[in-house]
């Protein structure tokens, strides 16, 4: 905390939002009265919403077309802010924005975030009363690499396997190098193609939270027939990330490369790695966690020239 203001960071996910503690459903639904349970219910502007449950399938490009994401950031701060034992903070929000769009959404989404400084609502039935101090929108990856510049010097590649997209960056010493690439085939594709497998070949569908289980641990407690066929997929789906940044020529024995996400641990897990230069940031808040660090980063050097010039 630097003069007494909240930094959290916050990553607006396809599937998840994660801030630095904290990782939920990214789906939001208004409810017409108030429930007799306020477990995950949102409170605001004297109306009721649902945070969980089923997230839409398909990616989201503009998070900005509607008011979802705002309520899901209301939601994230509670969280956050619960976690850190508050109910009332200044609070400096670090967000992050797919390479790709980065550029183009990002005073946008400043502006959406943004749109009321004193914020009061109640999640779970707790009132929760925040200042917005600032907000500063990054490119999604980039924090993270500051965080490993050590070891992914020079030219990396980075893959960051979300809900909705693969993404392929280019660095080069912890910069953009203006490369990107994009894919679909991200682990709700994954989830889903492992489920018409099962159907196809064992004539049943399984629970996503078990498919889920095996995709972070490389493993699941069930007869033998089911972890032979989810293994294969899963093996069969780390071989075509791999060739998806191959078709985007890119020299698979001579690149670093740095796996992120919540389906890095897939590739851990099941990918043929061996003899290869990679590294894997298995940590799902690990974009939340690097917006707070760059933010931090970002007042200290304001300071230091402060103090410069004084």
């Amino acid at each position: 905390m630097l003069d007494n203001i909240e930094i959290i960071g916050i990553d607006h996910g396809n599937r998840n939002m994660k801030t630095a503690s904290t990782v939920f459903s990214a789906a939001v639904q208004p409810i017409q009265t108030k429930p007799d349970s306020l477990e995950n219910i949102l409170e605001y502007q004297n109306r009721f919403y649902y945070v969980g449950g089923q997230v839409p399938v398909i990616e989201r490009v503009d998070k900005t077309v509607n008011e979802d994401y705002y309520l899901l950031t209301l939601a994230a701060l509670a969280k956050e802010l619960k976690h850190r034992k508050m109910t009332s903070a200044k609070v400096r929000i670090g967000a992050a924005l797919p390479p790709r769009r980065f550029q183009q959404q990002k005073e946008g989404f400043k502006k959406y975030l943004f749109k009321t400084k004193e914020l009061h609502f109640r999640f779970e039935g707790i009132h929760y009363h925040v200042t917005l101090e600032n907000i500063y929108v990054f490119m999604q990856g980039h924090v993270v690499i500051h965080t490993l510049l050590d070891e992914a010097s020079g030219f990396c590649l980075l893959v960051d396997i979300g809900g909705g997209t693969v993404d392929l960056v280019g660095f080069v010493d912890g910069m953009p190098d203006g490369n990107y690439a994009i894919s679909d085939k991200a682990t709700l594709y994954c989830i889903n193609r492992v489920n018409e497998e099962m159907v196809a070949r064992l004539g049943t569908s399984v629970p996503q939270y078990f498919i889920e289980s095996f995709m972070r641990n490389g493993d699941y407690d069930c007869p033998d027939k089911y972890r032979a066929e989810i293994t294969r997929c899963l093996k069969e789906y780390s071989s075509d990330i791999y060739d998806i940044i191959r078709a985007n020529h890119y020299n698979l024995d001579l690149t670093n490369m740095v796996f992120m996400g919540g389906g890095a641990s897939i590739i851990q897990n099941f990918g043929d790695n061996q003899n290869r230069k990679v590294q894997f940031v298995t940590d799902v808040c690990a974009n939340a966690k690097g917006c707070e660090a760059a933010v931090r980063s970002i007042l200290r050097a304001k300071q230091m020239r402060k103090e410069k010039s004084a």
